[in-house]
């Protein structure tokens, strides 16, 4: 597994899987990447429209208290307050600040 602390991924999907070993594979259930301290991610899409995919890696990501901040910014579908408020809980600092907001959303969240 390689030795990555920080990493930004631009233009990203956000699938089944995401930053997640092959399943079938002989790392299944190790970390892709086990040193990660901050994630980015910028100009987001979304498949199925759920965020569940991240909380699900992050959750993974963090299992073992292992601390990480995550930045989501740029052209980004809007997370429910609920979605936000469950990645905070998973998180050691969160930044989420969409290019996108519209009249009904929350204004960006800054940790």
């Amino acid at each position: 597994m390689p030795n990555v602390e920080m990493l930004h991924l631009s233009d990203v999907e956000v699938s089944k899987g995401f930053l997640q070993p092959n399943p079938d594979g002989p790392h299944a259930k190790a970390k892709l990447l086990p040193s990660l301290r901050s994630l980015n991610l910028e100009n987001v899409t979304l498949n199925d429209d759920d965020w569940g995919h991240l909380t699900t890696y992050l959750g993974h990501q963090t299992s073992d208290n292992q601390s990480i901040s995550l930045g989501v910014l740029g052209d980004t579908p809007l997370m429910r307050p609920e979605v936000m408020s469950e990645i905070r809980g998973l998180v050691e600092e969160f930044t989420y600040k969409p290019n996108s907001e519209t009249e009904d959303s929350e204004p960006p969240f800054i940790q």
